[in-house]
């Protein structure tokens, strides 16, 4: 008969426990993995929400801006700068990034039911402030009904009626979380 030798039970004591403790630490971390996983994937979840809303937001801010126009082009308010009222009558780049440019007119703002703050500025496309049809300025139009054609295709419909100047729309919007974004829109009127 063969004779076994085992380790005395003092020696063996603490080798299962060791191996034990590293499983279960490798399950605490890739546990603590995956909870930042589902943290991450919430986050951008929720980043995607704030931006989906910012863009309806920025919809309802060129809405607000193109009533102020249609508001205002009967009196001839259109033909001179109006920075108090978010109006420039003609197009130069503003510093549209700088906080302060939409401190300027606090009438061109307003909240909405996702508590973003919107801010718009209207530009006419023009070349100077002024009457659009004066003999020194050119502005942007969409035809003056004398054209023989409205586009560089053959078969474009051609523009019939007065002539509509092209408004540039600038608005921002701020969301409850500080984040803004900007989107212009290009309107004729």
């Amino acid at each position: 008969m063969k004779q076994r030798h085992s380790a005395p039970a003092g020696a063996q004591r603490g080798y299962m426990l060791m191996l034990v403790l590293v499983a279960l630490v490798a399950m605490m971390v890739s546990g603590i993995a995956l909870v930042r996983s589902m943290d991450t994937n919430t986050l951008v979840a929720g980043n995607l929400a704030s931006r989906n809303a910012t863009v309806n937001s920025a919809d309802a801010g060129v809405q607000l801006a193109v009533n102020w126009i249609q508001a205002n082009s009967a009196s001839g308010a259109l033909n001179t700068d109006a920075p108090a009222s978010g109006y420039y009558s003609y197009g130069t780049d503003q510093a549209w990034t700088s906080s302060t440019f939409w401190q300027t007119c606090t009438s061109c703002q307003s909240t909405d039911s996702a508590n973003n703050t919107i801010s718009w500025s209207v530009s006419r496309i023009c070349k100077v402030t002024g009457s659009p049809t004066g003999s020194t300025n050119f502005c942007q139009t969409s035809g003056t009904g004398t054209a023989s054609g409205g586009s560089f295709s053959s078969d474009a419909v051609n523009f019939t009626g007065s002539a509509k100047y092209f408004y540039r729309i600038t608005v921002q919007v701020v969301d409850p979380r500080n984040s803004s974004s900007l989107s212009q829109t290009f309107v004729t009127l």
